[in-house]
């Protein structure tokens, strides 16, 4: 499940620009050259360069696969949430590219969804990291200069207890400058 929740972190925050949407050639895919046009013609995101704190929980999931128990405890744990820290370079905020907050490479991850309105955004993906595992997310949300929250859905099927789907909130801050 460790494995599940790190790749939803992975893939958690990746924003878009633009009313239209990324699918510039109308192929029902967003490629990565797509996903890029797409972030610059929106400009300068309004986010500050820096060290950032990204937090993501869940409060309401759904493995009908596990015991009540078991359940019971992955609904407590991931409550909590989990937390990891990036450093947002000047580059990234200035001229956007399609992994703004990308999912790494391994995640093999598509998008079906990307846009961005201001700052304001919506994305829907899905991500094939290893054998029959398929995570589908929907995120949604809003970004200021040191702050930005997003909800998210994410279904996940191909797991030993079956498909897991869970709903909850990605909150980023920034705490600072990055380390030298």
């Amino acid at each position: 499940m460790l494995k599940v929740l790190i790749l939803g972190v992975a893939a958690l925050a990746i924003s878009a620009c633009s009313d239209k949407g990324a699918d510039a050639d109308g192929d029902g895919k967003i490629s990565d050259t797509e996903a890029k046009a797409e972030m610059s013609d929106g400009g300068a995101m309004a986010m500050k360069p820096g060290q950032w704190e990204v937090k993501i929980s869940f409060n309401k999931i759904d493995a009908p696969g596990l015991p009540a128990e078991v359940q019971g405890k992955m609904k407590e744990q991931m409550a909590k949430g989990m937390t990891q820290n990036s450093c947002l370079t000047q580059e990234q905020v200035d001229k956007p590219g399609g992994d703004f907050f990308g999912a790494p490479a391994e995640a093999n991850c598509t998008f079906q969804e990307l846009k961005r309105s201001g700052d304001t955004m919506k994305v829907a993906m899905t991500c094939k990291p290893a054998g029959n595992m398929t995570i589908k997310s929907t995120m949604d949300g809003k970004f200021a200069a040191e702050t930005y929250v997003m909800n998210i859905d994410q279904s996940t099927e191909g797991t030993p207890m079956g498909t897991v789907k869970m709903t909850g909130k990605i909150e980023g801050k920034r705490i600072g400058d990055c380390p030298v």
